[in-house]
């Protein structure tokens, strides 16, 4: 007969079935699926597979190789793309889902009193306690007039880390502190476990991103995060076939970024230039008026003794009088 306990693994296996079934791997720059044994979401008497130990260790490799390959993804095609990124971006929206489903996992369930609820924007508001410089995004997130919901405000609070460029340093900060992220997490979560810190670590690369996000208008509560596995699964009939046009779109992509490069350096240069005018013209006027300065002293000088002269000449009149 089964549990409450065995319920709550059943549907936690069944709500992350995507995770459970396959076992992510890479090979190089690709992502390998390989289909585990046969998963019986019924526990039996001697656990295997089922073991939720288990489940949880598999789900948090699995998550962390798909945010390994999101990182590098994102970062290679940001720079080949040479421009800031804006929230339409493929690369850039499954980087947040990967994040989201990172954050997510192993969240205990908060009872309210709609039901249980399991949200990661809990542990998010720790961060500005850790880190006072987090205190703006988290109360810009607050002031945002279309969030609603918590997970819209999680959403809207890792857009504004990552514009910020801060956030490794906010995940690490975070992970560091796993006394008050047990609060929030099971034990064996992600967070609570090697792998976020290394999720962490791997952040720092994407502060040579540069990132636009426009919120007030984006629908941040309602939005479906589902990793799409299409982006980094190798296709082995097509690779051959388009692997000439992918190096000519390189070359291609990495001549568009040079010619923007070159451009954003010609017109710092010729804001550097304009500033050197301005303070040549500067100096000049300074000088001119230090001239004007020190003949204005001297004439000043000539009189004090003019002055002196005719105050004696008088002194030595009024003696002979």
């Amino acid at each position: 007969m089964p549990t409450p306990t065995t319920d709550k693994i059943t549907q936690a296996a069944m709500e992350t079935i995507y995770l459970c079934k396959f076992r992510v791997s890479m090979d190089g720059e690709w992502l390998c699926l390989r289909e585990l044994d046969d998963i019986s979401l019924t526990p039996d008497p001697e656990p295997t597979h089922e073991d939720p130990n288990y489940l949880m260790a598999n789900e948090r490799m699995n998550l962390m190789n798909m945010a390994k390959l999101s990182i590098k993804g994102l970062i290679e095609s940001a720079l080949n793309l040479g421009r800031t990124l804006d929230s339409d971006y493929a690369p850039l929206q499954q980087f947040f889902v990967v994040m989201e489903h990172c954050l997510k996992h192993g969240l205990k369930a908060k009872k309210t009193f709609l039901g249980q609820n399991k949200s990661f924007w809990g542990p998010l508001e720790l961060v500005e306690k850790l880190v006072p410089e987090a205190a703006e995004i988290t109360a810009s997130v607050k002031d945002l007039p279309g969030l609603k919901t918590p997970v819209g405000r999680g959403r809207a609070w890792l857009r504004l880390a990552l514009m910020q460029k801060k956030l490794s340093e906010y995940m690490k900060a975070l992970i560091n502190r796993k006394d008050l992220l047990s609060e929030f997490y099971e034990p064996n979560a992600l967070m609570m476990e090697e792998e976020g810190a290394i999720i962490a670590g791997l952040l720092v690369g994407l502060n040579v991103i540069d990132a636009n996000f426009c919120m007030k208008g984006e629908d941040l509560d309602s939005q479906v995060g589902v990793i799409d596995f299409s982006m980094y699964l190798k296709d082995g009939n097509s690779t051959k076939g388009s692997e000439g046009d992918g190096q000519i779109t390189a070359i291609l992509d990495q001549k568009n970024y040079v010619e923007e490069l070159n451009r954003h350096l010609s017109a710092t240069v010729n804001n550097l230039q304009a500033k050197v005018d301005a303070l040549e013209k500067s100096n000049t006027k300074l000088t001119e008026e230090l001239a004007v300065a020190n003949n204005r002293i001297i004439t000043l000088q000539e009189e004090m003794e003019r002055v002196k002269e005719e105050s004696s000449y008088l002194l030595e009149s009024s003696r002979k009088v």
